[in-house]
């Protein structure tokens, strides 16, 4: 009996913990909505339609460059860190972290090269320099934000994950009301509050690890044979939601591109809640598949596909005044683009926990051939909806390119445990 009373008050325990985690994680993610929608007015009377086409179409870059320099060394550290002991874990952290900047630095100058050569030929109508420069080396300071927030998620340790997060958005949101409120630069006033914010964060992680100083080439060696194709795959995400941005130019409609990149950075405000959702789940889905128990990876992928719904729903309904307030009514028929890219959150969150059940299965590999498959058909998708239904199109092509992502890798999931089965049987 007492025996079972120690065990009952072990698991009350566990779950009250993960509880604690969980609403810390949340907290986290919607402090950081809470006061981006509070200031989102102020900066929408301070951005003009020609502000937010810009911004959206270097932004949308990042999509294509953050897996390449980051080299999705967090795929790698996420799948082996519940195999490793304290001391190992720190030593592979340390090194990932270091090769991370590293690469990050060097990748950095080939694609400020590529993309002017690029912008060039092509007669972008939005000026290079300093705005490539600026988002461009962003991703390298905010890869190693990620990275350190991604190491509290896995030691569970959400205290350090909640004031972290905290702080970046106390800084960034100081820095853009300075930036795009006081100094009313616009557009570049916006993409600095970017820079300087990962700047500062990416220095205090720096600072951490300096006295930690370790670089394993085994560990790196071994992590680039695994995340190459993931790097190659993570980078395909362009085609699915930021290649738009560069097709829809050709319709030479600022205005109305305008339009659409509100609608997206609003609707994208969703993904703040996906992200704590998944953050606080996604290490169970590592965890179950390590512990081979396939009924908790149901669970989870269950759940958390179900926890992403609630947020577009409740959005979608209200979107017309949502967009209203969070304009100042000087953008308030965006809400049409809104409600359709609110719903890419819905599939693009079935796609991803599918796309961690593969990594954690560890078919990287897969993960690459599923994005080629899927880009060659969005591209086509993209070309198609936009030269016949423009802005609309492309909305509803973000929908339906991770809708088919999501069918391409849960019928190869499907296959595999249906053969393994069969070998089993036999």
């Amino acid at each position: 009996m007492k025996i079972s009373i120690s065990l009952i008050g072990n698991t009350m325990k566990a779950h009250q913990a993960t509880l604690s985690n969980v609403s810390l994680y949340f907290s986290a993610s919607l402090i950081k909505a809470l006061v981006f929608l509070a200031i989102n007015p102020l900066i929408a009377l301070n951005m003009s339609h020609y502000d937010y086409a810009l911004t959206g179409f270097f932004t949308s870059f990042n999509l294509l460059f953050m897996p390449v320099m980051g080299c999705m060394f967090g795929s790698y550290y996420s799948r082996y860190f519940f195999k490793l002991d304290e001391q190992q874990r720190e030593r592979y952290y340390t090194t990932l972290c270091f090769a991370q900047l590293l690469f990050g630095f060097i990748e950095l100058l080939f694609i400020l090269i590529g993309f002017g050569i690029y912008a060039h030929f092509q007669k972008i109508e939005f000026p290079v320099f300093p705005y490539a420069l600026l988002s461009f080396a962003s991703i390298i300071f905010n890869n190693s934000f990620n990275f350190l927030l991604l190491n509290y998620k896995l030691r569970k340790d959400a205290k350090s994950f909640f004031k972290i997060s905290v702080c970046n958005i106390v800084i960034s949101v100081a820095l853009i009301f300075l930036f795009v409120v006081i100094l009313k630069m616009g557009a570049l006033g916006r993409i600095m509050a970017t820079f300087f914010a990962t700047l500062i964060f990416c220095i205090t992680v720096f600072l951490k690890l300096y006295s930690k100083l370790v670089f394993d080439k085994n560990i790196v060696i071994d992590a680039m044979k695994f995340c190459w194709p993931l790097m190659i795959a993570g980078s395909m995400n362009y085609f699915f939601t930021g290649i738009d941005r560069v097709m829809l130019l050709s319709l030479n409609d600022t205005t109305t591109l305008g339009l659409y990149n509100i609608a997206a950075a609003i609707a994208g405000y969703l993904v703040l809640f996906q992200n704590s959702i998944s953050q606080t789940f996604q290490p169970d889905i590592f965890k179950a598949v390590a512990e081979n128990n396939k009924a908790k990876i149901c669970k989870v992928l269950v759940g958390l596909n179900f926890l992403y719904t609630i947020p577009v729903v409740a959005f979608i309904i209200m979107a017309p005044l949502v967009m209203k307030i969070l304009t100042f009514g000087r953008y308030t028929e965006a809400y049409h683009f809104a409600r359709i890219l609110a719903l890419q959150n819905i599939t693009s969150g079935l796609y991803y926990s599918l796309s961690s059940l593969l990594i954690a299965y560890g078919y990287s590999k897969v993960t690459l051939i599923n994005k080629i498959l899927g880009t060659i058909v969005s591209i086509i998708m993209f070309k198609f909806l936009i030269n016949t239904y423009g802005f609309y199109g492309a909305a509803w092509g973000q929908v339906s390119a991770f809708f088919i992502m999501s069918l391409i890798s849960f019928s190869y999931i499907s296959y595999k445990l249906i053969k393994k089965n069969k070998t089993k049987g036999n």
